[in-house]
């Protein structure tokens, strides 16, 4: 097996992640067009978001049995592909309901490469080592608010809104040859208890541990509200604002700043300060940024002002919750990396989706909706991460007057 310092395997693996986000990012300024385009409800085209956040979020309680199973490379090549034919489908789409099955299957094909990637992490650190690499990892994600909106809405007014799809299938084609070459398999000794009745062990052992679920919890706050600013953004920046579709990508980056700065932060704090107080610092963060937005809103109204600035310190605060939750989360299973991170990317993915679904039941007219999801998140995040840290220094304290004894 191939040997890979930290650096190097965050500039291969990172392809991996980030293409995940740019799939979602880089059709996002095409989004209220496309009513018109299909002649279509609002409630279909908010399903090409969901129905793909969907798609990643379940398709990873197969695949990452599968990568146990079968080893990493094949599961991640064969995602790779799947992705990139979805996309050139639906550049090829000439109606909605095609356009949403191939963004389903363009999805799978994204949680197939998210999920190795970060088996693939598992599979070769631990601990707060691996947090900073998860969070490095969510740096290459933050790269793509910065650039695929602006990509994507100058790629649609130049030649029309298929063209951010085909300029997909191209990415996906040159991250499976970067793979092919450079990845070898990391999987040590394959998962061979591949019965139905044997994951279903596997996921309930994965379950009752009390870490995961409190980190999971924490990583998946951060996403479903990043998700709910991604899906009612375009309406409050285009629609309400009256940002021009072509600028839209320059406002929506600020998110992407920050989140690439709070992950850059977050490398680094989770060797230095540990998981659980990164986790702590990042979700206190979250929730006083709802709360300013919500108060801020009410002050004076929705301006770009009122909706950035908070998403800013959203964005920090988000990176540190979602590096210290997948290297919290996956800590305690080494034998069963890719079982663990299909869980954590489940439950990321379909509260993800469930949040941002019900935040756009009614029209978007305000902030109000963005915000009190922080809030309520950010809270959450708190409530559990505050005991679990209680009961840490507890055992801390217990094993080493045992240890003295």
């Amino acid at each position: 097996m191939r040997q890979y310092t930290p650096l190097a395997l965050i500039v291969l693996l990172a392809p991996l992640v980030f293409s995940f986000a740019i799939g979602q990012d880089i059709f996002i300024p095409e989004v209220p067009q496309l009513m018109s385009i299909f002649h279509t409800s609002p409630g279909l085209v908010q399903l090409t978001l969901s129905l793909f956040m969907l798609a990643v979020g379940a398709g990873q309680l197969i695949i990452g049995p599968l990568s146990d199973r079968f080893g990493r490379k094949a599961i991640v090549l064969l995602s790779i592909l799947l992705y990139a034919l979805a996309s050139l489908g639906a550049a090829l789409s000439n109606s909605i309901e095609v356009l949403i099955i191939m963004r389903i299957i363009q999805g799978i094909g994204a949680c197939g490469m998210m999920v190795s990637a970060f088996a693939i992490v598992r599979d070769l650190s631990a601990g707060d080592e691996s947090a900073g690499i998860y969070s490095y990892l969510n740096g290459a994600i933050a790269v793509s608010p910065l650039l695929a909106p602006i990509v994507g809405g100058y790629l649609d007014v130049r030649w029309g809104w298929r063209a951010p799809f085909f300029f997909l299938s191209a990415v996906g084609l040159a991250i499976f040859v970067i793979i092919f070459l450079r990845l070898s398999e990391t999987l040590k000794e394959k998962h061979l208890n591949h019965s139905l009745k044997g994951t279903f062990k596997d996921y309930a052992r994965v379950l009752k541990n009390r870490q995961f679920v409190t980190f999971t919890v924490i990583a998946s706050s951060a996403l479903a509200c990043f998700f709910t600013f991604f899906s009612v953004s375009p309406y409050i920046l285009i629609q309400i604002l009256h940002v021009p579709e072509t600028h839209f990508g320059y406002y929506f980056a600020i998110i992407g700043i920050t989140f690439f700065l709070g992950s850059m932060m977050a490398g680094k704090l989770n060797l230095t300060l540990g998981i659980t107080k990164v986790a702590i610092l990042g979700c206190s963060l979250f929730f006083l940024s709802g709360i300013i937005m919500m108060l801020w809103t009410l002050w004076i109204g929705t301006s770009l002002w009122s909706f950035l600035l908070p998403t800013a310190m959203a964005g920090i605060g988000g990176a540190f919750m979602m590096g210290a939750g997948a290297g919290g989360a996956l800590e305690p299973f080494p034998d069963i990396a890719g079982t663990a991170a299909a869980l954590l990317g489940a439950a990321q993915f379909l509260l993800a989706t469930l949040v941002g679904t019900i935040a756009l039941l009614r029209p978007v007219a305000s902030n109000m909706p963005l915000a009190i999801v922080l809030s309520i998140f950010g809270l959450l995040a708190i409530l559990l991460v505050l005991p679990y840290s209680r009961s840490m220094k507890v055992e801390k304290q217990k094993r080493l007057m045992g240890e003295a004894v």
